[in-house]
């Protein structure tokens, strides 16, 4: 029987039995798998409190019955700053969460497993803004995942959209749609807005914090996200945040 070892985010923890937890977790090499800890419930257990989550761990697993049996786990990083504000936390949670549901049980995807641990990274650093970073770590795992929405040209046509004016946007074509190509179905996307989703794109999870996102812009572009996700993922994957007005 083959003995593992991997260094793994925690994403999803639920009791097991009397005293077991069955954990979800997601490695850069590893992929996303789940497994079983015996007794981690207990209060003298060997574990402790390694499998909160979020918890940054190295695990020592093999075969078990349907499940990866973990006999071995040491804490690498429990992201205290992150857990002293409610914001941050619920950020934090909900970008596991969502990796969770859209990775398969064995799926590797290196980039978004660094794109994970930038997030939390950038969370940890500093509490200020959290859905900044949330927002852009959306942007950048859909992109990872092969549904990057198209925010430069029409997606239709492919012909370049004037960067002053409001312009419709489609779930369906897969982003921006051009006055010449619209249906009339689509919704209103800001200048302003899609500007904003552009650099939260583009600029590095670390360093995303430091742009300048609206309160109006965060809500609007978690709403335009969690159409986009809804079709292209056909389940509600974003918690809406509220719109700030009838055009996105």
């Amino acid at each position: 029987m083959a003995i593992e070892k991997a260094t793994v985010f925690v994403i999803r923890k639920v009791d097991f039995k009397d005293s077991d937890y069955v954990v979800t977790l997601f490695g850069r090499e590893s992929g996303k798998f789940a497994g079983i800890a015996k007794g981690a419930r207990k209060l003298e257990s060997k574990f402790g409190g390694v499998f909160d989550l979020l918890n940054l761990v190295e695990v020592v697993f093999y075969k078990g019955s349907g499940l990866e049996f973990i006999s071995e786990a040491k804490l690498i990083e429990n992201w205290e700053g992150i857990r002293g504000s409610g914001e941050a936390i619920d950020a934090g949670l909900r970008c596991a969460r969502i990796v969770n549901k859209l990775l398969e049980e064995g799926q590797r995807e290196m980039k978004a497993y660094d794109l994970l641990k930038d997030t939390l990274l950038s969370l940890d650093e500093s509490q200020l803004r959290p859905k900044v970073v949330e927002l852009a770590f959306y942007l950048k795992f859909f992109r990872y995942l092969g549904y990057q929405p198209q925010l430069r040209k029409c997606s239709r046509c492919g012909s370049s959209v004037d960067d002053e004016n409001s312009v419709c946007f489609s779930p369906e074509a897969g982003g921006l749609v051009c006055p010449d190509c619209s249906s009339k179905k689509e919704f209103q996307l800001s200048a302003g807005l899609r500007k904003v989703l552009v650099r939260l794109s583009g600029t590095p999870q670390i360093e995303v914090k430091r742009l300048k996102v609206t309160e109006n812009q965060l809500h609007d572009g978690f709403s335009l996200l969690d159409r986009f996700g809804q079709f292209h993922f056909g389940q509600e994957l974003i918690t809406r945040t509220g719109s700030s007005s009838e055009s996105i």
